[in-house]
């Protein structure tokens, strides 16, 4: 083999392995794998402070898990004294008893909502700031779904163009002599 042909198929491999360089480098560093770095990198943060502020609501959280189960404890009661109401079988001791309880029931289920009102209001801030912080969450997940598939897409590509540089590159290597051949893997191994 002459020494220009050799020098110029040298010339090609190292071409076609910096073009394979960079198109690896731009799997690992493309803009929309940077775009998406970031955006998990706010979705983990938002995250952590979801779970943070969600912490500190851990009282919040089980105070008004305990009223409403009341309240709805409440409005079961109600709804059965209303239901025992309509037998028009009751004598007047019956009638004035279930009325009692209904006064009662309804008693307790509005002051049971006067204090989940006031323990709402006494975290508002809090609640509102949980609440943000969920909506920036749900705003995040369908970009970082996009730019999943974008650089599932672009990724496809470039290993495609890869694999035929690495063809190209393969079929190169076999023009050259036996003893260059090994010499070259060696080199690049």
């Amino acid at each position: 083999m002459n020494e220009p042909f050799l020098l110029s198929n040298l010339i090609d491999l190292q071409n076609l392995d910096n073009e394979i360089f960079k198109l690896i480098a731009e799997k690992s560093q493309g803009d929309s794998v940077n775009i998406l770095k970031n955006l998990e990198k706010k979705y983990n943060e938002s995250t952590s402070l979801l779970n943070k502020k969600k912490e500190d609501l851990t009282s919040y959280f089980e105070e008004k898990k305990s009223i409403d189960k009341q309240i709805l404890e409440n409005e079961n009661k109600l709804k059965n004294i209303l239901e025992k109401l309509q037998n028009p079988k009751l004598d007047a001791g019956e009638l004035q008893n279930f009325n009692l309880q209904k006064s009662n029931v309804e008693k307790n289920v509005n002051d049971l909502s006067q204090s989940l009102e006031k323990l709402n209001e006494l975290n508002s801030e809090d609640l509102i700031d949980y609440s943000k912080i969920e909506e920036s969450l749900e705003e995040l997940k369908p970009e970082l779904i996009e730019y999943s598939k974008k650089i599932q897409s672009e990724w496809k590509d470039l290993d495609v163009k890869i694999n035929d540089l690495e063809i190209s590159k393969s079929k190169l290597l076999n023009s050259f002599p036996k003893g260059y051949c090994k010499t070259l893997r060696s080199i690049k191994a």
